[in-house]
């Protein structure tokens, strides 16, 4: 199960991107908008910071994380019908001054399934955590829920660290789409926070 999972990670296009205004996650209506739907009354602002538009799909991703699609990506993901994704609509600004249609994709589930006796990383309580070394998932856990719930989901403990299953992954890679980097949780570590710090 462990091996099965990849962590979502920012790639040089999160460089693309600027706020206009304030950061998106503000202007999504809801308390703990990161684990449930919500609602955006107007497109979230962004702005490109290079004259170049890069090619389609085009995910890009903003400081959170979160990727930005275009239309062609958004196209893409919609048939797979994952019920806890949302496409939130996104204005793009380019220093051309020509504005484009994007969708911000917001995972709107999360599964707690650390394995807090084997994972390094300081928990702020029992049930969240500030920072992670070494992630090791709950098997059990996840092995509980059904794989259809788990294909996409943000991380209980840690809300802004999103996890994809393989199958997922290998769909993604192959339709090429560019900006979407995934590291495999078994491999992904933060060498200097391990050396400082050896967990609970």
């Amino acid at each position: 199960m462990q091996n099965d999972y990849f962590m979502l990670m920012g790639d040089s296009l999160n460089q693309w991107m600027t706020r206009e205004g304030p950061p998106p996650e503000k202007q999504l209506v809801g308390v703990n908008w990161r684990q449930r739907p919500v609602f955006v009354a107007n497109p979230i602002k962004l702005r490109i910071r290079t004259g170049v538009l890069p090619k389609e799909p085009f995910p890009a991703y903003e400081g959170s994380c979160t990727p930005l699609l275009s239309a062609q990506a958004k196209s893409l993901l919609e048939p797979l019908a994952i019920s806890h994704l949302q496409f939130l609509p996104a204005e793009v600004s380019f220093e051309s001054g020509e504005v484009q249609r994007f969708w911000w994709l917001h995972v709107c589930r999360s599964i707690y399934c650390v394995d807090k006796k084997r994972t390094k990383g300081l928990f702020y309580s029992p049930r969240e955590m500030l920072a992670i070394g070494k992630l090791v998932l709950d098997e059990h856990a996840l092995a509980a829920i059904p794989l259809e719930r788990r294909l996409i989901f943000r991380l209980g403990e840690l809300l802004y660290t999103i996890l994809l299953h393989s199958s997922l992954v290998d769909r993604l890679r192959g339709w090429e789409a560019e900006g979407f980097k995934f590291m495999p949780v078994e491999e992904w570590y933060h060498p200097d926070f391990i050396e400082d710090y050896h967990g609970p």
